[in-house]
């Protein structure tokens, strides 16, 4: 008899699954044509980290979060993009409808406002930390070359919080 200890694979979720073909490579573009010279690639990797943000946004209630996703000490219990995926998130929001009718879907019909907000779980980046641990909790892929700056998003620093329409 073998006796295995190791806990089964939860399976990765896939944020490309989250909007259609044709949307991503929207994204894609627009992040490259509008925002950043960057390769297609690091475009596409950071089109689908915030994607997962805006998935975990939707599923996350800052009011009861899981445990272990908000730490000892931490009142901020919001989650924020990280300034390498702000700019995704911007060109998102520059397609307004398309965003409404992916918020929508996800939250149930709600909508998930992008709001500038400065304190010191943002400036010191509690709140990316907090970030990443929903995105893990919740089966997200997290790519760590997006989170690892600790500081979040804007100049003065946004989060997601969903309203209804």
């Amino acid at each position: 008899m073998t006796i295995t200890t190791e806990r089964p694979a939860v399976a990765v979720k896939d944020p490309r699954s989250l909007v259609s073909g044709d949307l991503f490579e929207r994204l894609v573009t627009r992040v490259r044509e509008e925002y950043l010279d960057v390769a297609r690639f690091y475009a596409e990797t950071m089109v689908e980290q915030m994607l997962c943000f805006l998935a975990a946004t939707a599923e996350y209630d800052p009011a009861d979060p899981p445990e272990g996703i908000v730490q000892d000490g931490e009142d901020f219990t919001q989650l924020t993009p990280s300034k390498e995926i702000d700019p995704a998130l911007h060109a998102f929001l520059d397609l307004t409808a398309d965003y409404r009718q992916t918020c929508m879907r996800l939250t149930g019909g709600r909508f998930i406002d992008h709001v500038p907000v400065t304190n010191a779980s943002i400036t010191s980046g509690r709140s990316v930390a907090i970030t990443v641990r929903a995105l893990r909790h919740y089966g997200w892929p997290v790519d760590d070359r997006f989170w690892a700056v600790g500081t979040s998003c804007c100049s003065d620093v946004c989060q997601g919080q969903i309203t209804n329409l």
